[in-house]
């Protein structure tokens, strides 16, 4: 502690000897003090480090701004670190590190003529001025001395009016003020001074003569001040301190305290009011665009969770947002937040229960209608009385466990209804929507409704109506043609037969979306006359913008229904986006002006996989991406799979029975991807051939994401000619995934490595022969360089692999590795050690413990057991990594504030205890 007071030099030094005789006695003292602290079985007499404290402290110091910690010196006396024996530190030790050498400092300075303007610590006691406009030399010293305290003063004019004010003159009388100040000797005490808004050295320049003494505003005081306001409650606490991270302007600050002082009277505990008041300052901060697309959140985003590209495109068909780059930035400062959770790699986002609920309690009293949302996700098993419907502008009833709803309420204002989530609830009264005139947005989704009532086709006024995922849902009524006002129309992953007829009449539609399904006996399936959609109702729907049709492709309905489809899609000049099956490749040359329009198609003839071999984080990027081409079963290279492919960023190749090589789709059609899965073509023995590119042409310059899948062919990633660094093969690539390639030998090449400078994850499962990832490591210029953003590793199943990157080196940028069933790997390269960024390691228990170093002398300088995480065999895998990686996600955003850079150690015990011990499931 005296060392925090007394490591600058004294100002007056001017002769070298002195400073350093100074410096050492200060080393001396110093090392007395701290001799006392740690020997805590000897007494110490205070009196003589008094004396001796006393005799150093007799000089000026370098600079009055720099920082002394007083709370903390009083503290650490307090509890006796300092004066073993004392309960309490003596009052003359006290004055003697704050007020007395602060007080003597500045009368030593105001006497140096050329020293003209003082600034104290921002962290001195606040009624130090009082004290020192008061003492007997200040008062000698000058005719006119004169205080002011008062921080909402943010212009130079401001201030000199009020120190005039302090005069007793008016600012009509400015003239006569100046006139006086120029002709005294005066000193000027600024309280709460903010300097970020007033340059201190205009201050006082029109008065010509007189000093400054200037106390800032300081934001250390605010800051804890606003932690005891918030009461030991965490999230509070935590919203409070991401809404204030960099923020300087002490005046927000200020805002954010008396914010959380102003706590509404409400029958809340205060730990809700709190929480409500932390959130009415944090959302006081966002931008509008933000406030409307998070208030979407707490009423539309799932309990689990949705993803997040999904997710974005609901908040541009709602007008919320104008672009997906929007939506990103959005999203990022939501989470930076903590208004919004990002898991499962950034692909989702999920709202923690707590800020949903006071979420919507604080919209509820922006916008003053009566609102149900508090009562999403309680576990109710029955809706409320239909007497608090009849005020209500919006009810949200999702996510509970209602089996049963008011035969009839009365509501006049109701626009909006959500009860989605409710799978207790299988049948609605048929007179339930009879009293809802202008109802404009209904969602039934993932409820076990079979039928609608009658009473909802009397929603003239409804625009939305969202009924995805009821499955037991599996007609809809020809009555739908009477909501002529609807603009949406979800049936997704329902279990419809057929569209009626009168879906034609729906002419306001923007967005139509359905599943269709195929009965089990089959009869539809044979009766090919059986039409899915009506002849001529699709181009009827002249406003369309979204069409999304999903078919079983066994259904043989379909085969008859296709080609009428996309003659009227063709008709449609509004439609934007397109999802479709296509049973044959011909099929593609009637759909034309695909550069203009978003689309999803699965093409080639194929039976329906019951349980998918894929990874979901594979399957859902299909259905994220902006234009998504999936060809199946597929002989050849097709000139119409060519020109689709040259629109498309996400390309799904499964089972293709003749390509060698990705490449052979021809190297300027695959540029624009970004995603990329092949599954089961195996005839492919290299994924990128050299030889198919001409000179200058750029391999797959775009893709971002690559997952190999069950190729059993498969010996390299590239083959043919050389590519030299930065030659642009995969150069952008940031996600490789091999899973199940039984002849698979090489990974990384030198030629290759050179190339995958963005590369930031690696996953390698069940791929027996490879031995190494990296052939034939050149050590004389292999360096850190080299992978450089290279942040997890995940390596299962390979009974062969005996050395990561050849055994002499790992990437410094690695965060996370991952070992699984890698019983050859037996030494594991020390610079793994040296990565200070490495949070996690996975493996058996059994293989960590018998794991060996190369090079274990650094094994000396980080334990890496704090960091290591057991995976258990009888477990599913997968589910142990997912749990592993979400708790690592949610402690990084929990460090992020402080700037820790956490090792992980805390994940250490959290290992998930459900799953399934099938090695098929573990690696697909």
């Amino acid at each position: 502690m005296v060392c925090l007071v007394l490591s600058y030099p004294p100002f007056n030094s001017r002769k070298n000897e002195t400073h350093r005789g100074w410096i050492l006695d200060v080393l001396e003292i110093t090392h007395k003090v701290r001799e006392s602290f740690h020997k805590l079985e000897k007494e110490e007499n205070v009196s003589d480090l008094f004396s001796e404290i006393s005799r150093l402290l007799d000089h000026s110091i370098h600079d009055l701004q720099t920082f002394i910690p007083v709370k903390e010196i009083i503290e650490e006396m307090h509890r006796g670190s300092l004066f073993l024996g004392d309960t309490k530190p003596r009052n003359a030790m006290l004055d003697l590190c704050i007020d007395d050498f602060m007080t003597r400092q500045i009368l030593q300075y105001i006497q140096i003529p050329e020293i003209r303007r003082i600034v104290i610590p921002e962290e001195i006691d606040k009624t130090f001025m009082c004290k020192l406009k008061k003492l007997p030399p200040v008062r000698q010293m000058f005719d006119t001395v004169i205080h002011i305290n008062d921080d909402l003063l943010l212009e130079l004019e401001g201030v000199e009016d009020r120190i005039i004010e302090e005069l007793g003159f008016s600012k009509s009388s400015r003239g006569k003020a100046d006139e006086f100040l120029r002709s005294k000797n005066f000193l000027i005490l600024v309280e709460r001074f903010i300097p970020r808004t007033i340059d201190l050295l205009d201050l006082g320049n029109r008065w010509n003569v007189g000093k400054l003494v200037v106390h800032p505003s300081s934001i250390h005081p605010l800051a804890v001040h606003l932690l005891r306001q918030c009461c030991g409650h965490l999230l509070a606490t935590v919203l409070i301190a991401r809404a204030l991270k960099d923020v300087e302007d002490v005046s927000i600050w200020r805002h954010a305290s008396w914010a959380i002082d102003f706590l509404p009277t409400t029958s809340q505990s205060t730990e809700d009011r709190i929480l409500l008041s932390a959130l009415a300052f944090v959302l006081g901060q966002l931008g509008s665009a933000a406030n409307k697309c998070l208030k979407y959140c707490a009423s539309n985003l799932e309990m689990e969770g949705t993803h997040k590209v999904d997710f974005l495109e609901r908040w541009m068909k709602e007008d919320l947002i104008q672009t997906l780059d929007e939506g990103e930035q959005i999203v990022q400062q939501l989470v930076n937040a903590v208004l919004l959770e990002s898991f499962q790699n950034g692909e989702s986002i999920r709202m923690e229960n707590d800020v949903r609920k006071e979420l919507v309690n604080f919209y509820k009293a922006e916008m003053n209608p009566l609102l149900l949302v508090e009562l999403d996700g309680k576990g109710l098993m029955e809706a409320t009385k239909s007497e608090a419907w009849e005020e209500a502008h919006e009810i949200y009833l999702m996510n509970n466990k209602i089996s049963k709803l008011p035969d009839n309420p009365n509501c006049p204002l109701l626009s909006a209804l959500f009860l989605q989530g409710n799978l207790h609830l299988r049948v609605i009264s048929p007179s339930f929507f009879q009293f809802m005139p202008i109802l404009q947005i209904l969602n039934l989704s993932q409820t076990r409704i079979k039928s609608l009532p009658k009473s909802i086709f009397k929603l003239v006024q409804l625009r939305k109506f969202i009924l995805r995922s009821c499955e037991l849902f599996k007609e809809l009524p020809v009555e739908i043609g009477e909501l002529c006002h609807l603009e949406v129309l979800d049936l997704e992953d329902t279990e419809i037969i057929n569209l009626p007829v009168s879906i034609g009449k729906l002419i306001n539609l923007t967005s139509l979306k359905v599943s269709f399904y195929l009965p089990a006996t089959g009869k539809r399936k044979k009766d090919p006359a059986s039409r899915i959609i009506p002849q001529n109702v699709i181009s009827r729907l002249s406003q369309l913008e979204e069409l999304s049709i999903d078919v079983n492709p066994e259904d043989e309905r379909w085969n008859a229904t296709i080609k009428d489809v996309l003659k009227e899609v063709c008709c449609l000049n509004r439609l934007h986006f397109l999802k479709l099956y296509l049973p044959e490749v011909l099929l593609l040359n009637d759909l034309r002006n695909l550069s203009w329009m978003y689309f999803r198609f699965i093409v080639g003839d194929h039976l329906k996989r019951i349980v998918s071999r894929l990874p979901h984080e594979s399957v859902i990027k299909f259905e994220e991406e902006e234009s998504c081409l999936k060809y199946v079963n597929g002989v050849g290279i097709p000139t119409e799979i060519k020109e689709v492919l040259r629109h498309a960023t996400v390309f799904f190749l499964d089972r293709h029975l003749t390509a060698t090589s990705l490449s052979e789709f021809g190297v300027k059609n695959v540029k624009n991807l970004k995603f990329c899965v092949l599954q089961e073509c195996n005839k492919i023995v290299a994924l990128v051939n050299g030889n198919d590119a001409g000179d200058g042409d750029v391999i797959l310059q775009s893709l971002e994401y690559l997952s190999v899948h069950y190729m059993k062919n498969l010996r390299s990633i590239c083959k043919g000619q050389s590519f030299p660094p930065r030659s642009c093969t995969v150069l952008f690539l940031k996600v490789l995934k091999l899973y199940s390639c039984p002849q698979l030998t090489t990974i990384f090449t030198w030629d290759l490595v050179q190339n995958l400078e963005n590369l930031e994850e690696l996953v390698v499962g069940d791929c027996p022969k490879i031995n190494s990832l990296l052939l034939r490591p050149d050590k004389s210029i292999l360096n850190r360089w080299y992978l450089r953003k290279l942040k997890k590793v995940s390596l299962h199943y390979m009974p062969k692999l005996v050395s990561v990157f050849g055994g002499e080196w790992i990437p410094e940028s690695l965060e996370w590795l991952s070992f699984y069933d890698c019983p050859s790997l037996k030494i594991l390269s020390s610079s793994v050690v040296h990565s200070s960024k490495l949070k996690v390691i996975t493996g058996e228990e059994d293989w960590w413990s018998a794991l060996k170093w190369k090079g274990s002398e650094g094994l000396k300088s980080r334990n890496l057991d704090d960091i290591f995480i057991p995976i258990e065999r009888d477990i599913d895998l997968r589910t142990q990594l997912a749990a592993i990686n979400d708790q690592l996600q949610a402690q990084m955003q929990i460090t992020e504030p402080t700037k820790q850079s956490g090792s992980g150690d805390s994940l250490a015990n959290s290992v998930v205890e459900a799953g399934t011990t099938s090695k098929q499931k573990q690696v697909a």
